[in-house]
């Protein structure tokens, strides 16, 4: 499997002295205060929107915070997310065997604050450490084996409270 290259302050730097050379200059001269500004005013990068700047607060956020935030956006504009509270209906965690987007944000929201690996969940579950299932059902949405959503389901239950 090939290595995935990292997109950090160098590579970018590296990019614009190749291919945008005036920009390069810009930022040089005190134009441009960063190296992302630069990269975006050249097109290598986007600018991160609210909408992501949301999402990764909520990825971080406790589950307290998360049933807070719900409380106040219910207070606010009378609406709920679509993410199960701890006192809420059961939902399932998969369709079609297939994890729902809920499901999937919760075991990141939890392996990031556990700092675990995907290995380290499929061991706490009782699976093989280097069984691609979960890794693959999370990034590219394949469908998980029935033992494995039910060890799943009690691998969620038993981390609730994080």
């Amino acid at each position: 499997m090939v290595k995935q290259q990292k997109r950090n302050k160098s590579y970018y730097e590296e990019r614009l002295i190749q291919e945008h050379p005036t920009i390069y200059a810009d930022l040089l001269d005190g134009k441009y205060w960063t190296v992302t500004e630069a990269a975006i005013a050249a097109g290598l990068k986007t600018p991160r929107t609210r909408l992501h700047e949301l999402k990764n607060a909520w990825l971080k956020a406790s589950m307290q915070e998360r049933d807070e935030f719900e409380k106040w956006l219910l207070a606010q504009f009378g609406m709920k997310t679509p993410h199960p509270s701890s006192a809420g209906a059961k939902i399932p965690v998969a369709i079609d065997r297939r994890l729902q987007p809920w499901a999937k944000s919760r075991i990141k929201a939890i392996m990031a604050i556990r700092n675990l690996q995907v290995g380290d969940v499929m061991a706490e579950m009782g699976a093989k450490r280097r069984n691609p299932s979960l890794g693959q059902a999370l990034h590219n949405g394949s469908r998980l084996q029935p033992t494995l959503l039910a060890a799943l389901e009690a691998w969620l239950e038993k981390n609730k409270h994080i």
